[in-house]
């Protein structure tokens, strides 16, 4: 497990979301370092059941990787998209996210098999002087 400036525990980017003791959404993330130093958040999973979607929940979920992702420095998260999910892709560009690559035959046991890479550049604040 690498350690993301105190950062050790990788439940801090996993997480929950209940309603009346029903889980109705989760997010899943981990930690990857970077080719020349550096590290990056990859999305595993953010989901919502279809009857909790448009409660935001998937975003306070996703803000909260996002604000803590800011704290902890990272420079990037990323996540793979299927090329239909045209709600998916939507719902990560409202956050700044943009499609920086195409996989062609990503998923093996879905149609279409593509997936977009889609990815948001994290600006950190600048140091005062």
């Amino acid at each position: 497990m690498c350690s993301l400036n105190g950062l050790q525990e990788w439940n801090l980017l996993s997480l929950f979301s209940y309603y009346s003791d029903i889980c109705v959404g989760a997010i899943a993330c981990r930690i990857e370092k970077k080719e020349g130093g550096g590290v990056c958040v990859y999305i595993m999973t953010l989901g919502v059941l279809a009857p909790y979607r448009g409660l935001g929940i998937g975003s306070k979920l996703l803000n909260h990787v996002i604000d803590l992702s800011m704290k902890q420095n990272v420079s990037e998260i990323y996540l793979h998209v299927q090329t239909n999910n045209e709600d998916a892709i939507n719902f990560y560009k409202k956050f700044g996210f943009e499609i920086t690559a195409t996989i062609q035959n990503y998923y093996t046991n879905i149609t279409p098999p593509d997936c977009y890479v889609v990815t948001k550049l994290i600006s950190q604040p600048q140091a005062k002087k």
